[in-house]
């Protein structure tokens, strides 16, 4: 049975309901900004405050993605309702913006202004899979939620270094070369490993992995996922969907 938005955010959710801000960092690779964004519409539908943001660069949002956008300045709040888009500076060169760092997001989160703040706090240059370099990711210490995204055109199917941002890293946590299959023993390395997807995700944070562009029509779900959620205590769910379609997310996996 497809999960609703709340199934999904169940335990933030409780969060929401006792006055508590929440805060979501989106890292991996494989659709960050539409999965940001796809969460601030729907965060906005449930009727909260929404502030997205990034702590690296990320290309302008298009205004039809936000109520309003603020730079260069501290975000501002509303009273009622909306999606406000908030970075540091703006550069037209490459139409990027830039955001705050990990202890200004913390910041902005104890203030309380926001109902829910929403951070892409990773980098893929567009690929479907990464593993993080020294510097990164760079998850606020106060997220409640951290979301690792793989694309899912990279599930059981040979290992291209074409395809995987920092390879050389990716090669050397997972054991993989080139050209062999990155099956559920190399994930099992990835999520495990403390310099692997989840590096850096605070202690008390719920951890879940998104496999995006999932097929819809693919209801044949391998039993090794449920696997890992078995084996690895620290994740706390997988989820399989194709963001931004509807329903976004078609099956939630939890141990």
């Amino acid at each position: 049975m497809t999960p609703t938005f709340q199934e999904l955010f169940s335990e933030e959710y409780q969060r929401l309901n006792n006055g508590q801000p929440l805060l979501i960092s989106l890292i991996g690779a494989g659709g960050k900004t539409t999965t940001l964004l796809w969460l601030a519409q729907t965060f906005y539908q449930q009727g909260k405050r929404v502030l997205f943001t990034t702590t690296t660069k990320m290309y302008r949002p298009e205004p039809t993605t936000y109520h309003q956008l603020v730079i260069g300045k501290p975000p501002i709040t509303t009273a009622t309702p909306a999606i406000t888009a908030c970075f540091s500076h703006y550069q037209p060169h490459n139409n990027k913006v830039a955001g705050f760092s990990t202890e200004q997001i913390d910041q902005i989160k104890r203030q309380g202004e926001f109902d829910v703040i929403l951070v892409e706090a990773d980098g893929s240059h567009g690929l479907p899979l990464k593993a993080p370099a020294r510097h990164e990711p760079c998850i606020p210490s106060s997220s409640d939620c951290v979301i690792a995204l793989t694309g899912s055109q990279v599930i059981n199917r040979p290992a291209d270094p074409q395809q995987i941002h920092r390879w050389e890293i990716f090669s050397a946590l997972t054991g993989v070369a080139a050209g062999e299959p990155l099956d559920s023993r190399v994930f099992r390395t990835l999520i495990a490993h403390p310099q692997g997807m989840f590096k850096g995700a605070p202690a008390g944070a719920r951890r879940v992995w998104l496999i995006n562009q999932f097929s819809h029509s693919d209801s044949q779900l391998d039993p090794a996922w449920l696997e890992l959620l078995q084996q690895d205590a620290a994740l706390s769910a997988i989820w399989l969907g194709a963001v931004p379609q509807n329903p976004a997310i078609r099956h939630c996996l939890r141990a």
